[in-house]
């Protein structure tokens, strides 16, 4: 991930959690829209889901230089969602409504290279929890 990238996604990042609203909240809305089966899944408080999930992203984030410096933890991730249940193609789904609640929160700041710098970087991080995922 180059540089120009990092820079767009920290700061269209920091303009997605400035906002009133958790934009995990929005997130889970537009995941059980599009997959209502994954309700189920979600067995736990789900407002503690996305406290959660903002959080990590925030955290991943926040890493972007030293990614290799979290692998471990990115990696770790992948093993527990592969215990919860998720499956490989919940992967490209949870892709398309991280990206979809990101231009819809972000407005007129959401471009094509924001659009390209987030979907590259989501590849990257579902890439290296389902490699974990499936090494056990």
């Amino acid at each position: 991930m180059n540089n120009r990238d990092m820079l767009i996604i920290k700061n269209s990042w920091s303009q997605v959690i400035a906002q009133p609203d958790n934009p995990a909240v929005l997130f889970y809305e537009n995941l059980f829209a599009e997959a209502p089966y994954l309700i189920a899944m979600f067995q736990s408080d789900l407002e503690q889901q996305q406290a959660k999930f903002s959080a990590m992203i925030t955290y991943m984030v926040m890493h972007l230089q030293t990614m290799p410096d979290i692998q471990t933890q990115i990696e770790a991730m992948g093993k527990r969602h592969a215990k919860y249940g998720v499956k490989p193609e919940h992967y490209a789904l949870v892709g398309k409504v991280l990206i979809n609640t990101l231009e819809t929160t972000l407005g007129d700041y959401w471009d094509m290279e924001t659009a390209e710098a987030w979907t590259n970087l989501y590849d990257v991080w579902a890439s290296a929890m389902l490699n974990a995922a499936e090494a056990g």
